[in-house]
């Protein structure tokens, strides 16, 4: 079975866009609001809107950092849209995120911003830097109750690391006031993708320890701030132990200690939050239902409802389904890493790297059920290796942005290269081994954003 998306080249628009990780978002309007990013000093990220009832793409802002306030030419830009896209009152807010990997630009950063965006005028409203020189890796969250924001600061410079940690700010929606809640966790380093904000206000999060494996001693794996207490409650050892589709085999017990949210997703006016536990956190390859007025210490609050293999960003919530993109067979799934494998040369990947849409329904009567919309392709039968950005709303629409087989040099990346870049992975090292340092690359790949329609999937 084939799942046909139609793709917009985004390289036509920017040559340096390079790869586009969460950052997207359906909004109640019904359009698409989603970032393109780039590791390129010369360009920060994008933020960009398809209306699927016009078929239109439409920039919103071309350059973060401009949006920002900043000067490209006299610091690093604000490179990539790297958090969610959350709603509330009529607003976007997203964060930027720092995007150049190497001393001289880690220490030069300014610190990452929260940016809000109104729906009705088009106006953006720029929160600031909300930690000097730390960059938001990567959750942001909203309390619509207490109108607040919620973000995760994260430092990268070496001083920062050595002498501080992450730190969970709220920020005033009204006033823009931002308070630190405290050092998460008290020592080292910590990321979180994903914010839950219960409808009491409450957010909860996780902290994803394969960002940091200093942390796997600490059995702390659920966290909870309280904005009637204004404390941080840690929970120990409580999410779910890794189990592997489809049969529920344990996953690795060296993976225990990695155990996180790689997604989640608010459910029933924040009753209730899906989340995932995939690739890189813990190996768990079901789809969970969290309820927190349950008891989390006997594992109450968590229900499975259904095996669906091995995931990571690439995952979406709309019309009672969720989402999610991953290769064919489970096994390489849970083997390979598409960021990876989107730099191997042909001739060197020995599995079918066919990356599928596949969904699983939440709704009772149903529940479990889950659909193979079929191998991804697009209109002109490109190959795509890489989608780690996913969004889908009631009507079945399914919109991507990730990384395709160019046809051209017009479609093509310009990859920035950077040492890091090149001593990262043995096979992302072969792909730049030849390439100069502060230079960049001609890709055999584009970023293109795509879209879909699955309702008569679903209806079948």
């Amino acid at each position: 079975m084939v799942c046909l998306v139609q793709t917009i080249s985004l390289n036509r628009l920017n040559k340096y866009y390079d790869g586009q990780w969460q950052g997207m978002k359906v909004a109640s309007n019904g359009a698409c609001y989603f970032g393109s990013s780039t590791h390129s000093p010369a360009h920060g990220s994008t933020f960009l809107k398809y209306d699927p009832s016009m078929t239109k793409l439409e920039v919103l802002a071309r350059d973060m950092t401009d949006i920002c306030g900043e000067d490209i030419t006299k610091t690093p830009p604000q490179g990539k849209i790297h958090s969610p896209v959350v709603e509330c009152d009529g607003w976007l807010y997203f964060t930027t995120h720092l995007s150049n990997y190497w001393e001289e630009a880690i220490n030069d950063y300014t610190g990452a911003h929260v940016i809000g965006y109104e729906l009705a005028t088009g106006k953006f409203r720029d929160f600031g830097v909300i930690r000097k020189g730390f960059t938001i890796y990567s959750a942001i969250g909203t309390d619509s109750k207490n109108k607040k924001i919620y973000v995760l600061t994260v430092p990268f410079s070496a001083k920062d690391i050595e002498t501080d940690s992450s730190h969970l700010y709220q920020i005033d929606i009204k006033t823009g006031d931002k308070t630190d809640l405290g050092k998460i966790p008290s020592e080292g380093r910590g990321a979180s993708f994903w914010f839950f904000i219960d409808n009491k206000g409450k957010c909860w999060f996780t902290i994803w320890k394969k960002f940091n494996p200093d942390l796997y001693s600490i059995d702390k794996d659920l966290y909870c701030f309280n904005p009637e207490t204004k404390k941080i409650q840690a929970y120990n050892n409580v999410l779910p132990e890794g189990r592997l589709a489809p049969n529920g085999k344990p996953a690795s017990e060296s993976l225990k200690p990695e155990r996180s949210w790689t997604w989640a997703q608010g459910l029933n006016k924040g009753q209730q939050c899906l989340f995932t536990m995939g690739w890189l956190a813990g190996g768990d390859e079901r789809l969970w239902l969290f309820d927190p007025s349950k008891n989390i210490e006997n594992g109450k609050a968590f229900r499975s409802l259904g095996y669906i293999g091995s995931t990571f960003l690439s995952v979406a919530y709309g019309g009672g389904r969720v989402f999610y993109v991953q290769y064919r067979n489970l096994v390489d799934a849970r083997k390979y890493c598409s960021e990876f494998v989107r730099e191997w040369d042909k001739k060197d990947i020995d599995f079918p790297d066919d990356l599928h849409l596949r969904s699983i329904s939440i709704k009772p009567g149903s529940e479990g059920e889950i659909i193979d919309h079929g191998k991804i392709v697009d209109q002109d039968g490109r190959h795509v290796s890489m989608i780690e950005s996913l969004a889908a709303d009631h009507e079945g629409n399914v919109f991507m942005n990730g990384s395709w087989d160019s046809l051209s040099k017009e479609e093509s990346s310009y990859q920035y290269v950077w040492q890091g870049l090149k001593d990262f992975h043995p096979s992302i090292y072969d792909t730049f081994k030849d390439s100069e340092v502060g230079t960049y690359k001609i890709m055999h790949r584009g970023q293109f954003f795509s879209y879909t329609n699955v309702s008569a999937d679903i209806k079948r």
